[in-house]
């Protein structure tokens, strides 16, 4: 299943920001705090699962309590059969509310009953999964399509290309700023479907705004509104299993970087023929049409399950993976709240290293339309051209990585005694990449620059380093969603907002450096940051199950 940037995730789902996917529980002496929880992703991209999971909570429409639901009865579709059939009460379930066309439609808050997830069809699974994708592709399109034309939107505003980046950089900025006001406010009011429509709706605007700037100031406000539009497509919930969320990662990175990989070359098309205005004209009517799917084929999926169950599994502690069961009344709305989460060192070292490679990697999209304009004389069509090989490079290393660190956690399950340990996740893979692939790529883009080679030598540089963030950024955003219990969710905003503060503060210094000391040093610079934070990473694979039992300590004795 894939999505949309966006990126990215069989994969996460949006139907139920309280829907709760099961799993066997493997008990032992010493449980190891594992979790899959909601997930807001950066800043581009949605993807959505159509598994099917069984739920207790059917069992409860048959007056049966959760203590007696047994966890052999919570077996997942997705997986084989076992001998032993679930019970009758689990056929038992709500239907949907029955509404007409236009009031289901225009109501603000037409609720849900039953589960989402079992309730709709594969067909409507299958439509809402489209047009989210479209929705979540909007900042990852947007925060590339101009690129090409960032030389030739400086010469026409009369502006310098710091003020010209700071539009780059704010956009980037917000983009990591809105997902946390998006899910707080679907949180607290206990709405998706209008969050979605809304924002859009917001982004549409901007993007007209865009087209008719006439001033720096214009353009960079317009893109600040644009950020904040996208960040609407970032409000979703959970739904597969700690072995399977690698890849779920790996296809959410891939639909992130759909968006990316397509902006340039549509953007570099329209720039050269109609001026950069139409970029933005583009995206307007773009997202209009997304904003009519929403309305018409996007149904209100958020259900929020019934306070007495929530706390009568707590006290048994019977939550599965990846829940969060604690029961709230009357939440503050406070969209900052997740960010404190990186105050644990295990959230803050894999956000560290998930955004800082990321980041780096921004600062080189940033920079490139300069280079290949005035060292290699390309106009708006061929520079976006150049922007196809490190997209190419990021889609194959989000899809291995994320295989590749769903195996590693299998193969681990298996060593030891099938007790799920989350560290197994980060594979060998994770750290050839972190210490070799993208030091590598960051080495060949920078000095095949300086040296004014071939044009080759940057787009293989380019995408080398985006074949070894694909590949860091799959299991880092798994290895994070499932960090802390309950807690998947803010720990994924957080960390996505760590890594948008970096992109912002690369993308508005690199030209800056570049002009101070060159190409080639630039490349030196990023390679040596890459090798300190995966050495920073890599202490979560040696501490990171002691660093996660204190993180859930601390967050329990908060909540009591």
């Amino acid at each position: 299943m894939s999505l949309s940037d966006t990126p990215d995730e069989a994969a996460s789902a949006i139907f139920d920001h309280n829907s709760h996917p099961h799993e066997e529980h493997h008990q032992s002496h010493h449980s190891h705090p594992s979790a899959l929880s909601h997930l807001h992703t950066d800043p581009t991209a949605t993807v959505v699962a159509v598994v099917e999971p069984l739920d207790e909570y059917k069992a409860l429409d048959k007056k049966t309590s959760p203590s007696t639901v047994s966890k052999s009865d919570a077996l997942p579709l997705a997986s084989p059969p076992s001998s032993a059939s679930p019970p009758s009460s689990f056929h038992a379930t709500r239907r949907p509310v029955q509404k007409g066309f236009w009031k289901k439609r225009l109501t603000i808050h037409p609720g849900f009953e039953g589960d989402p997830r079992e309730e709709l069809s594969r067909f409507q699974k299958g439509l809402i999964l489209f047009v989210i994708s479209q929705a979540g592709c909007l900042g990852g399109f947007s925060s590339t399509i101009y690129f090409p034309s960032l030389v030739q939107i400086a010469e026409d505003l009369h502006a310098s290309r710091t003020a010209i980046n700071a539009s780059v950089s704010l956009f980037i900025l917000f983009i990591g700023i809105s997902p946390l006001v998006t899910s707080s406010l679907s949180d607290r009011f206990k709405i998706r479907r209008v969050i979605y429509i809304c924002f859009t709706i917001i982004f549409a605007a901007a993007s007209l705004g865009g087209g008719f700037s006439t001033s720096a100031t214009g353009l960079t406000l317009a893109r600040v509104f644009q950020a904040v539009g996208a960040g609407g497509s970032s409000v979703l919930g959970a739904g597969t299993y700690p072995e399977e969320q690698g890849t779920s990662m790996g296809l959410m990175f891939l639909g992130q970087y759909l968006g990316p990989v397509l902006g340039p070359p549509i953007g570099g098309i329209l720039a050269d023929a109609f001026g950069w205005q139409s970029t933005f004209f583009f995206m307007a009517i773009v997202s209009i049409v997304v904003v009519i799917e929403l309305f018409f084929f996007l149904p209100e999926t958020y259900r929020e399950e019934p306070k007495d169950v929530l706390a009568a599994m707590e006290e048994k502690g019977e939550a599965t993976q990846g829940e969060d069961l604690t029961p709230r009344k009357n939440p503050r709305f406070n969209p900052f709240q997740s960010v404190l989460l990186l105050k644990y060192p295990v959230v803050l070292l894999a956000s560290i290293e998930t955004g800082m490679v990321f980041a780096l990697m921004f600062s080189i999209e940033t920079i490139a339309p300069v280079l290949f304009t005035n060292f290699y004389n390309l106009n708006e069509t061929k520079v976006g051209l150049t922007y196809l090989g490190a997209g190419a490079g990021a889609i194959l290393g989000s899809v291995l990585g994320g295989k590749m660190s769903d195996l590693s956690l299998r193969r681990g399950r298996a060593k030891n005694g099938g007790e799920l340990l989350l560290e197994d996740r980060l594979s060998f893979a994770t750290w050839i990449a972190g210490f070799a692939i993208v030091p590598l790529g960051a080495l060949v883009f920078g000095w095949g620059a300086q040296r004014h080679l071939s044009i080759a030598a940057p787009i293989i540089g380019f995408a080398i380093y985006n074949f070894g963030m694909g590949l860091v950024l799959s299991a880092g955003a798994a290895y994070l969603v499932n960090c802390i219990p309950g807690q998947g969710s803010s720990a994924t905003a957080a960390a996505n907002f760590l890594k948008m503060v970096l992109a912002f503060i690369f993308s508005l210094i690199a030209q800056i450096i570049i002009d101070h000391v060159g190409y080639g040093s630039y490349g030196i610079i990023q390679a040596a940051i890459n090798i300190v934070c995966t050495a920073l990473f890599y202490l979560v694979k040696l501490k990171g199950t002691s660093m996660r039992e204190s993180a859930v300590r601390k967050e329990q004795a908060l909540s009591s």
